[in-house]
Protein backbone atom coordinates (compact mmCIF):
# COMPACT_ATOMS: atom_id res chain seq x y z
CA UNK A 1 0.00 0.00 0.00
CA UNK A 2 1.16 3.32 -0.99
CA UNK A 3 -0.87 6.11 0.90
CA UNK A 4 0.44 9.77 0.65
CA UNK A 5 -0.97 12.11 4.08
CA UNK A 6 0.13 15.39 2.72
CA UNK A 7 -3.38 16.98 1.79
CA UNK A 8 -4.21 18.00 -1.78
CA UNK A 9 -6.59 20.80 -2.57
CA UNK A 10 -10.51 19.27 -3.63
CA UNK A 11 -10.68 19.50 -7.25
CA UNK A 12 -12.79 16.37 -8.28
CA UNK A 13 -10.45 14.40 -9.65
CA UNK A 14 -7.39 12.19 -8.23
CA UNK A 15 -5.22 10.00 -9.97
CA UNK A 16 -2.20 7.06 -8.67
CA UNK A 17 0.27 9.03 -10.66
CA UNK A 18 0.44 11.57 -7.96
CA UNK A 19 0.96 8.98 -5.11
CA UNK A 20 3.62 6.77 -7.60
CA UNK A 21 4.48 6.14 -10.78
CA UNK A 22 3.04 3.62 -13.80
CA UNK A 23 5.80 1.52 -13.40
CA UNK A 24 5.65 1.14 -9.60
CA UNK A 25 2.21 -0.96 -9.36
CA UNK A 26 0.39 -1.61 -5.76
CA UNK A 27 -2.12 -3.10 -4.55
CA UNK A 28 -3.89 0.43 -3.07
CA UNK A 29 -3.04 4.00 -3.67
CA UNK A 30 -4.90 6.83 -1.58
CA UNK A 31 -4.37 10.28 -0.15
CA UNK A 32 -5.69 12.55 1.52
CA UNK A 33 -7.90 15.44 -0.02
CA UNK A 34 -8.73 18.75 1.88
CA UNK A 35 -12.62 20.11 1.58
CA UNK A 36 -13.20 24.18 1.36
CA UNK A 37 -12.14 25.36 5.03
CA UNK A 38 -15.47 26.38 6.68
CA UNK A 39 -17.55 24.93 4.05
CA UNK A 40 -19.12 22.58 5.93
CA UNK A 41 -20.46 22.14 9.49
CA UNK A 42 -20.69 17.98 9.16
CA UNK A 43 -18.97 15.73 7.11
CA UNK A 44 -20.45 15.65 3.46
CA UNK A 45 -21.94 13.14 1.42
CA UNK A 46 -19.71 12.08 -1.91
CA UNK A 47 -19.75 10.19 -4.82
CA UNK A 48 -17.01 8.69 -6.97
CA UNK A 49 -16.28 6.78 -9.99
CA UNK A 50 -13.44 5.63 -12.21
CA UNK A 51 -12.18 8.39 -14.41
CA UNK A 52 -9.51 5.80 -15.86
CA UNK A 53 -8.41 2.50 -15.37
CA UNK A 54 -5.28 0.54 -16.75
CA UNK A 55 -5.11 -3.08 -15.07
CA UNK A 56 -3.10 -6.53 -16.27
CA UNK A 57 -5.08 -9.13 -18.22
CA UNK A 58 -2.50 -12.01 -16.25
CA UNK A 59 -5.46 -12.09 -13.42
CA UNK A 60 -9.38 -11.09 -13.04
CA UNK A 61 -9.43 -7.53 -13.70
CA UNK A 62 -10.01 -6.17 -10.15
CA UNK A 63 -10.43 -2.18 -9.06
CA UNK A 64 -11.84 -0.99 -6.60
CA UNK A 65 -12.77 2.94 -5.54
CA UNK A 66 -13.15 4.25 -1.68
CA UNK A 67 -13.71 7.40 -0.43
CA UNK A 68 -13.73 6.94 3.36
CA UNK A 69 -12.08 8.83 6.84
CA UNK A 70 -14.70 11.59 5.70
CA UNK A 71 -14.66 14.63 8.09
CA UNK A 72 -15.76 18.77 7.96
CA UNK A 73 -12.28 19.41 6.36
CA UNK A 74 -11.21 16.13 4.46
CA UNK A 75 -11.01 12.60 3.34
CA UNK A 76 -9.20 9.63 2.33
CA UNK A 77 -9.29 8.41 -1.59
CA UNK A 78 -8.22 5.45 -2.50
CA UNK A 79 -8.06 3.25 -5.63
CA UNK A 80 -7.43 -0.80 -5.30
CA UNK A 81 -7.21 -4.01 -6.26
CA UNK A 82 -7.05 -7.62 -4.98
CA UNK A 83 -5.98 -11.15 -5.41
CA UNK A 84 -2.69 -12.77 -5.34
CA UNK A 85 -1.97 -11.43 -9.11
CA UNK A 86 -3.95 -8.85 -10.00
CA UNK A 87 -2.07 -5.62 -10.69
CA UNK A 88 -3.51 -2.46 -10.85
CA UNK A 89 -0.96 -0.34 -13.18
CA UNK A 90 -2.76 3.06 -12.77
CA UNK A 91 -6.24 4.12 -12.21
CA UNK A 92 -8.33 7.86 -11.77
CA UNK A 93 -10.82 8.61 -10.09
CA UNK A 94 -13.73 11.88 -10.16
CA UNK A 95 -16.08 12.38 -7.36
CA UNK A 96 -18.39 15.09 -6.59
CA UNK A 97 -19.85 16.67 -2.86
CA UNK A 98 -22.80 17.75 -0.96
CA UNK A 99 -23.53 19.21 2.31
CA UNK A 100 -25.21 16.11 4.10
CA UNK A 101 -29.06 15.98 4.51
CA UNK A 102 -29.10 18.02 0.85
CA UNK A 103 -33.08 17.31 -0.19
CA UNK A 104 -32.23 18.80 -3.63
CA UNK A 105 -29.55 16.26 -4.15
CA UNK A 106 -28.98 12.48 -3.56
CA UNK A 107 -26.43 9.72 -3.66
CA UNK A 108 -26.18 6.66 -3.58
CA UNK A 109 -24.71 3.01 -3.98
CA UNK A 110 -25.35 -0.06 -6.10
CA UNK A 111 -23.03 -3.04 -5.41
CA UNK A 112 -24.31 -6.49 -7.14
CA UNK A 113 -21.99 -8.11 -3.96
CA UNK A 114 -25.38 -6.66 -1.90
CA UNK A 115 -28.02 -8.45 -3.83
CA UNK A 116 -30.14 -11.28 -1.93
CA UNK A 117 -28.37 -14.65 -2.09
CA UNK A 118 -31.50 -16.39 -4.08
CA UNK A 119 -31.32 -13.60 -6.92
CA UNK A 120 -29.74 -16.25 -9.06
CA UNK A 121 -25.88 -15.47 -9.23
CA UNK A 122 -23.64 -18.36 -8.97
CA UNK A 123 -21.52 -18.73 -5.52
CA UNK A 124 -18.93 -16.15 -6.98
CA UNK A 125 -21.36 -13.76 -7.96
CA UNK A 126 -20.89 -14.41 -11.69
CA UNK A 127 -24.20 -13.15 -13.31
CA UNK A 128 -24.81 -11.25 -16.91
CA UNK A 129 -27.90 -8.80 -15.11
CA UNK A 130 -28.09 -7.35 -11.81
CA UNK A 131 -30.37 -4.77 -10.93
CA UNK A 132 -31.97 -3.07 -7.68
CA UNK A 133 -34.99 -0.59 -7.21
CA UNK A 134 -34.06 1.96 -5.11
CA UNK A 135 -36.83 4.26 -3.34
CA UNK A 136 -35.99 7.96 -2.47
CA UNK A 137 -36.14 8.60 1.73
CA UNK A 138 -38.41 11.81 -0.41
CA UNK A 139 -39.94 12.34 -3.72
CA UNK A 140 -38.84 14.87 -6.12
CA UNK A 141 -41.17 18.45 -6.63
CA UNK A 142 -40.32 17.61 -10.45
CA UNK A 143 -38.99 14.97 -12.64
CA UNK A 144 -34.97 14.23 -11.98
CA UNK A 145 -31.90 12.80 -13.75
CA UNK A 146 -29.93 9.94 -12.78
CA UNK A 147 -26.09 9.98 -13.46
CA UNK A 148 -24.24 6.16 -13.02
CA UNK A 149 -20.47 5.99 -12.27
CA UNK A 150 -18.49 2.52 -11.77
CA UNK A 151 -16.35 1.94 -9.27
CA UNK A 152 -16.22 -1.08 -8.33
CA UNK A 153 -14.80 -3.73 -11.07
CA UNK A 154 -14.17 -7.72 -11.15
CA UNK A 155 -14.55 -9.65 -14.28
CA UNK A 156 -12.55 -12.92 -15.88
CA UNK A 157 -9.78 -12.43 -18.75
CA UNK A 158 -8.64 -14.03 -21.19
CA UNK A 159 -10.32 -15.21 -24.00
CA UNK A 160 -13.34 -13.50 -22.38
CA UNK A 161 -14.10 -9.56 -23.27
CA UNK A 162 -14.33 -6.97 -20.95
CA UNK A 163 -17.92 -5.69 -21.20
CA UNK A 164 -19.99 -3.54 -17.78
CA UNK A 165 -22.66 -1.29 -17.99
CA UNK A 166 -24.42 0.79 -14.87
CA UNK A 167 -27.24 2.57 -16.24
CA UNK A 168 -30.93 3.31 -14.94
CA UNK A 169 -33.85 2.87 -15.81
CA UNK A 170 -37.76 3.46 -14.51
CA UNK A 171 -36.72 6.67 -13.11
CA UNK A 172 -39.53 8.61 -11.40
CA UNK A 173 -39.80 11.58 -8.80
CA UNK A 174 -40.19 8.36 -6.33
CA UNK A 175 -37.16 6.69 -7.45
CA UNK A 176 -35.56 4.21 -9.88
CA UNK A 177 -34.00 0.74 -11.03
CA UNK A 178 -30.42 0.73 -11.20
CA UNK A 179 -28.49 -2.24 -13.36
CA UNK A 180 -25.15 -3.30 -13.69
CA UNK A 181 -24.20 -6.02 -16.39
CA UNK A 182 -22.51 -7.53 -19.20
CA UNK A 183 -23.14 -9.47 -21.91
CA UNK A 184 -21.62 -11.63 -24.63
CA UNK A 185 -18.90 -13.97 -23.13
CA UNK A 186 -18.02 -11.93 -20.35
CA UNK A 187 -17.93 -12.91 -16.69
CA UNK A 188 -19.13 -10.46 -14.41
CA UNK A 189 -17.89 -11.66 -11.12
CA UNK A 190 -18.93 -8.39 -9.63
CA UNK A 191 -19.57 -4.40 -9.73
CA UNK A 192 -20.87 -1.70 -7.86
CA UNK A 193 -21.39 2.02 -8.99
CA UNK A 194 -22.49 5.63 -7.65
CA UNK A 195 -25.63 7.52 -8.56
CA UNK A 196 -26.43 11.17 -8.22
CA UNK A 197 -30.32 12.02 -8.30
CA UNK A 198 -31.25 15.54 -8.85
CA UNK A 199 -34.03 17.54 -10.35
CA UNK A 200 -33.69 18.20 -13.93
CA UNK A 201 -34.45 21.65 -13.84
CA UNK A 202 -31.74 22.37 -11.01
CA UNK A 203 -30.40 26.35 -11.51
CA UNK A 204 -26.99 26.14 -13.21
CA UNK A 205 -26.78 22.03 -13.33
CA UNK A 206 -26.67 20.16 -16.20
CA UNK A 207 -26.00 16.22 -17.00
CA UNK A 208 -25.66 13.83 -19.14
CA UNK A 209 -24.13 10.87 -20.87
CA UNK A 210 -22.01 9.83 -24.32
CA UNK A 211 -20.44 7.24 -25.60
CA UNK A 212 -18.29 6.07 -28.49
CA UNK A 213 -21.44 4.44 -30.44
CA UNK A 214 -22.26 8.36 -31.04
CA UNK A 215 -19.45 8.54 -33.60
CA UNK A 216 -18.53 5.44 -34.87
CA UNK A 217 -19.62 2.07 -34.77
CA UNK A 218 -18.76 -1.10 -32.25
CA UNK A 219 -17.10 -3.01 -34.86
CA UNK A 220 -14.44 -0.01 -35.88
CA UNK A 221 -12.38 0.08 -33.19
CA UNK A 222 -10.13 2.95 -32.50
CA UNK A 223 -7.51 3.82 -29.98
CA UNK A 224 -9.01 7.38 -29.44
CA UNK A 225 -13.05 8.43 -30.06
CA UNK A 226 -13.47 12.21 -29.91
CA UNK A 227 -16.19 14.59 -29.97
CA UNK A 228 -18.65 17.49 -28.16
CA UNK A 229 -21.27 18.53 -26.05
CA UNK A 230 -22.78 21.68 -26.25
CA UNK A 231 -24.97 22.67 -23.02
CA UNK A 232 -28.72 23.83 -23.58
CA UNK A 233 -28.88 27.10 -24.42
CA UNK A 234 -28.81 29.79 -21.39
CA UNK A 235 -28.34 27.14 -18.85
CA UNK A 236 -25.03 28.69 -18.36
CA UNK A 237 -24.65 32.47 -18.54
CA UNK A 238 -21.62 33.88 -21.03
CA UNK A 239 -20.60 36.37 -18.34
CA UNK A 240 -20.17 33.56 -15.49
CA UNK A 241 -16.61 31.42 -15.36
CA UNK A 242 -17.04 28.37 -16.86
CA UNK A 243 -18.39 25.24 -15.01
CA UNK A 244 -17.28 22.77 -13.54
CA UNK A 245 -17.38 19.42 -16.03
CA UNK A 246 -17.18 16.09 -13.43
CA UNK A 247 -16.86 12.81 -15.63
CA UNK A 248 -16.53 9.18 -14.86
CA UNK A 249 -17.12 5.98 -16.62
CA UNK A 250 -20.27 4.33 -17.23
CA UNK A 251 -19.79 1.44 -19.48
CA UNK A 252 -16.89 -0.62 -20.87
CA UNK A 253 -16.60 -3.01 -23.84
CA UNK A 254 -12.83 -3.86 -24.75
CA UNK A 255 -11.23 -7.40 -25.97
CA UNK A 256 -9.85 -9.65 -23.29
CA UNK A 257 -6.64 -10.36 -25.21
CA UNK A 258 -4.69 -7.30 -23.50
CA UNK A 259 -4.59 -5.21 -20.29
CA UNK A 260 -7.39 -3.15 -19.86
CA UNK A 261 -6.47 0.01 -20.66
CA UNK A 262 -9.66 2.73 -20.56
CA UNK A 263 -9.88 6.91 -20.16
CA UNK A 264 -12.31 9.45 -20.22
CA UNK A 265 -10.72 13.08 -20.67
CA UNK A 266 -12.93 16.61 -20.97
CA UNK A 267 -11.46 19.35 -22.33
CA UNK A 268 -12.14 22.89 -23.79
CA UNK A 269 -15.03 23.80 -21.40
CA UNK A 270 -16.60 27.14 -21.43
CA UNK A 271 -20.81 28.11 -20.49
CA UNK A 272 -21.28 26.65 -24.24
CA UNK A 273 -20.28 23.09 -23.83
CA UNK A 274 -17.01 20.89 -24.06
CA UNK A 275 -15.56 18.38 -26.21
CA UNK A 276 -14.73 14.92 -24.58
CA UNK A 277 -12.34 11.79 -25.44
CA UNK A 278 -12.38 7.96 -24.89
CA UNK A 279 -9.61 6.28 -25.56
CA UNK A 280 -6.93 3.19 -24.59
CA UNK A 281 -3.44 2.79 -25.44
CA UNK A 282 -0.41 0.23 -26.54
CA UNK A 283 -2.18 -3.32 -27.78
CA UNK A 284 -5.80 -2.97 -25.94
CA UNK A 285 -8.74 -2.95 -28.42
CA UNK A 286 -11.28 -0.35 -27.12
CA UNK A 287 -14.85 -1.52 -29.11
CA UNK A 288 -16.99 1.13 -26.57
CA UNK A 289 -17.30 3.09 -23.80
CA UNK A 290 -19.19 5.63 -22.36
CA UNK A 291 -19.31 7.97 -19.75
CA UNK A 292 -22.07 10.40 -17.33
CA UNK A 293 -21.32 14.07 -16.50
CA UNK A 294 -22.54 17.24 -14.54
CA UNK A 295 -21.75 20.21 -15.38
CA UNK A 296 -21.98 22.61 -12.30
CA UNK A 297 -21.96 26.48 -12.89
CA UNK A 298 -21.96 27.74 -8.86
CA UNK A 299 -18.75 27.60 -6.72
Amino acid sequence: MVHLDTPCPDTGIFTTEEVRPRSKPCKSTSRIVSLPRNHYKEPPNLAAGFRSLDLSSEAPVRANLVADKITTDSFRITLETWGDRSILYSASATWIEHKANAKDCLFGQFDTHDLPANHGASKRGAQQENSRNFTFPQAFKEDCDIICWLNRIDMASGDRNYRIRAYATNISRTGFTAHIDTWGDSLLFGGAMCWIAFPKRKRYVQAGSFQTGDVRSWSNPIPETKSQVKFEAGAFKSHRPAPTVLCALNMIDMAGNADLRVAVDVRDIDTQGFRWSLKTFEDSTLYAAGASWIALGFA
